[in-house]
């Protein structure tokens, strides 16, 4: 498994976020990292080598996502991490964020806010779903995480008016999926929201204290709906103060 790791903080920050959050992966097969940061490293990125992990580093002026994309491209990485300053005005972070989401054919993993956890990244997980076809492949890429995973919230949210039969199915579903991830040997429990879609999302993640929200991607809409909805996976990645894995 290679990651490409794009940063724009400075290294004191970045090592934190990197030993914190990313190296759990090394039990799922990560082998290499590639940097693709705006600072120089200082040098304790080869300690690392230590671990068995092969990186590089290529040093940009700025981030931009046509480069980002390239290297990902180039690399032939499986996961895209992106770790970006949250200064309150920093208007290139949203786009850079959206546009990852939108055009990256690997999942991309969005490291918001960590600095005041001292859990692992795969500690606690928020599986939002609709049992969509998205929804139902980030499951798939979910359970490929089963021997990191330790706690899992499935949440389903409810934003309009059900029937009996309508209620029906969702609690079969949602018992369904649990069982997915108990065969998996996941610790899951299922739980149900009322309201705004991203909002109820982001609620869930505080009430369960999630280290990691795991969405799938929402599916492409005509240039004219865009402008006026929201897209829910890109909203929940801007949004949330826990990292969010995006599946495409």
């Amino acid at each position: 498994m290679k990651l490409l790791y794009a940063t724009n903080l400075e290294d004191q920050a970045l090592s934190f976020n990197l030993i914190e959050n990313i190296l759990g992966l090394r039990h799922i097969g990560l082998e290499e990292i590639v940097f693709l940061q705006t600072a120089p490293s200082d040098g304790w990125l080869e300690n690392l080598s230590g671990l068995g992990i092969k990186y590089r580093i290529l040093v940009e002026e700025a981030l931009s996502l046509p480069r980002i994309l390239s290297v990902a491209g180039k690399e032939d990485v499986s996961l895209v991490v992106v770790n970006l300053d949250r200064k309150i005005h920093n208007p290139s972070r949203g786009s850079l964020i959206r546009g990852l989401i939108k055009r990256s054919s690997v999942p991309v993993l969005v490291l918001n806010d960590t600095s005041t956890r001292d859990e692992e990244l795969f500690e606690h997980i928020i599986f939002p779903t609709n049992w969509s076809p998205a929804s139902e492949k980030a499951l798939t890429r979910l359970l490929d995480f089963s021997v990191i995973i330790k706690r899992l919230d499935i949440v389903n949210v409810i934003n309009g008016k059900l029937t009996v039969k309508d209620i029906r199915k969702l609690k079969q579903e949602l018992v369904q999926t649990r069982k997915m991830c108990l065969d998996k040997k996941i610790d899951a429990e299922s739980h149900i929201y009322a309201g705004r879609i991203v909002e109820e999302i982001i609620t869930a993640s505080e009430d369960y204290r999630a280290t990691l929200i795991v969405i799938g991607a929402s599916p492409k809409k005509s240039f004219f709906k865009e402008m006026f909805r929201r897209n829910l996976s890109c909203s929940v990645a801007e949004e949330a103060a826990v990292p969010v894995l995006v599946v495409p």
